[in-house]
């Protein structure tokens, strides 16, 4: 009887048990996974190795989507396509557009998961296109285009598929992006600055300054309370409210907003003397919208450097005329320089230094001959004495002396002749190249130089050269290289430089430090305050049209709270 009972009692446990085990079938089933395999297998395709074999490592289970095969299970986003959702929904914050990453075709199919084993197969291979498509632009940015394009030589960081694909097993969608972006202080800044311009462009942007003319300090016009609500939108302003005398009068250019506005021009690398003329109206009705781009497309140029910048290195951006040397990554040495004039472009490009000359000849270049000297050479029979130069026969520096007056110079006064000597400047104080330049041989034939042209330092544009780099302190660069060159120090090269003998300084292979010259038209300082400056060379433009949306941006509603 008690066995009856228990007999009994069982059977309704029994019967659920084998309900349950008989609905096992409701999930998916061998042949539903077989061709969730079979449809993402096809959509990689034949070439992409590292995606399949990715996949094939892990039995073509889907990263981003659940297949449940569960009683009650069904298919789902899974927590990974929520984080590399969350950080395209953030795209926009390092200059990138999340459209370009199908971000609004991943948010539809998360909201509504594909139940067909070919649409989830295809959603899958959507979404790890979109991850490795934006790893990609994070570790060496989304221009695509020729170096020659955009006048940019640096090797960009290496990508690898592979690499990236076990990144994410092993750190995680969040994790191996992240570590994918330049990690310096110059790329946060810049990127929180952005911030802070997107603020701005919400807002409305700043108002036009309309004047014609020059505006000076102490002089009135009606321009005067625009220009101050430009400033303070801006940040070199604490209040748009006339101070002062300009409170009777708010067209008074009055001193408050002219220092507002010399460090305005300070910011923008224009002439800082406070008159508000056409250079200057033109940046300030720059359009906020654009200033952003701009941002955007400097953090771009960021992460085309190498991740890895030794901690002793040069670093001269041609579009701010500066150059800085860091030391175990401190920067004691900062300097102006002079770059190439618009014709005559200095590209952006890295190498290695070698060695010094003091007192260096200067072989002048067969463009610079044809172009500019053989033409004056023609009229004036001393203008080679008069610059002491001479004319060679060949290259070695004792090779036979010419004299000028036997040559026929107007036969190579054309920009396409091909001067068959050697031109020299010799050494001096007039000498082109100063007393000092420093070597890092390249296919550019650029390199850094003294100059006896002092006074070019001090004008806020300095597109001057015909592509070599003048440097502002000479001696304190060469001070700063020979570090660990036995016995040169700054004092022995001008002991060497009063001997006036051309004499060349191996690098010790500590000194023999990496320089990079860069092409960067915005950046903040140490203290957040954001620089720009003028686009000189005009290699602006094709980032900013590469990193707008994959589709035409809807078009903003007019302001209706401008934050002026």
């Amino acid at each position: 009887m008690a066995t009856s009972r228990n007999l009994r009692r069982a059977c309704p446990v029994m019967v659920m048990l084998t309900l349950l085990l008989g609905l096992t079938g409701c999930g998916r089933d061998a042949s539903e996974l077989q061709a969730f395999e079979t449809a993402l297998d096809s959509a990689i395709g034949a070439d992409d190795t590292a995606a399949r074999d990715y996949y094939t490592s892990r039995g073509f289970k889907p990263v981003w989507i659940k297949l449940d095969t569960s009683l009650f299970g069904q298919a789902g986003a899974s927590s990974a396509l929520d984080t590399l959702i969350e950080a395209l929904d953030a795209a926009e914050t390092h200059g990138l557009s999340g459209d370009n990453y199908a971000r609004d075709a991943l948010h539809a199919a998360r909201e509504a998961p594909p139940d067909k084993m070919d649409g989830a197969a295809a959603f899958e291979w959507q979404a790890m296109q979109a991850y490795l498509e934006y790893a990609h632009d994070f570790a060496r940015g989304r221009y695509s285009q020729a170096s020659a394009d955009n006048a940019w030589f640096i090797p960009k960081p290496a990508f690898d598929r592979e690499t990236q694909l076990q990144r994410l097993d092993k750190l995680g969608v969040a994790d191996s992006l992240e570590t994918l972006l330049p990690q310096t202080a110059e790329y946060r800044r810049l990127r929180d600055a952005r911030a802070d311009m997107v603020d701005i462009v919400d807002a409305g942007g700043w108002p036009t300054v309309d004047a014609q003319g020059l505006i000076r300090p102490g002089g009135h016009h009606e321009s005067i309370p625009d220009l101050r609500r430009r400033l303070t939108i801006s940040g070199e302003l604490a209040t748009a409210e006339p101070q002062g005398q300009a409170v009777d009068d708010p067209t008074l250019y009055d001193p408050a907003t002219a220092a507002a506005f010399t460090e305005f021009q300070r910011r923008h690398g224009i002439e800082d003397d406070g008159i508000v003329g056409q250079q200057a109206r033109l940046m300030l009705n720059y359009p906020a919208k654009k200033r952003l781009e701009q941002i955007d497309a400097n953090l771009e140029r960021l992460r085309w450097l190498p991740r890895d910048l030794a901690n002793d290195r040069i670093m001269v951006n041609i579009a701010a005329y500066w150059l800085v040397a860091y030391r175990d990554g401190e920067d004691p040495l900062n300097m102006p320089v002079i770059v190439g004039e618009e014709q005559n472009q200095t590209p952006a490009f890295n190498d290695q230094l070698q060695f010094l000359e003091i007192n260096p000849h200067w072989t002048v270049p067969n463009s610079i001959i044809v172009g500019e000297m053989a033409a004056k050479a023609a009229e004036d029979p001393d203008y080679f004495k008069d610059r002491n130069m001479i004319v060679q026969a060949d290259w070695p520096l004792d090779s036979e002396v010419l004299d000028p007056g036997d040559i026929d110079w107007e036969a190579y006064a054309n920009p396409d002749a091909d001067f068959p000597h050697v031109v020299r400047q010799l050494p001096g104080p007039d000498n082109a190249l100063g007393r000092i330049k420093f070597m890092f041989p390249n296919k550019f034939s650029i390199y850094l130089h003294d100059t006896p042209a002092r006074h070019l330092f001090e004008k806020a544009d300095r597109t001057f050269s015909h592509g070599c780099i003048r440097v502002g302190d000479p001696i304190g660069l060469a001070g700063f290289v020979l570090k660990n060159t036995e016995g040169w120090d700054a004092e022995r090269v001008r002991e060497t430089i009063g001997d006036r003998e051309p004499t060349r300084v191996d690098l010790a292979t500590a000194d023999q430090l990496p320089v990079y010259i860069y092409y960067s038209t915005a950046w903040v300082d140490e203290d957040g305050v954001l620089y720009f400056r003028p686009d000189r060379y005009q290699r602006d433009a094709s980032l900013m049209l590469t990193l707008r949306p994959a589709r035409p941006p809807v078009t903003d509603a007019a302001p209706t709270n401008q934050k002026i």
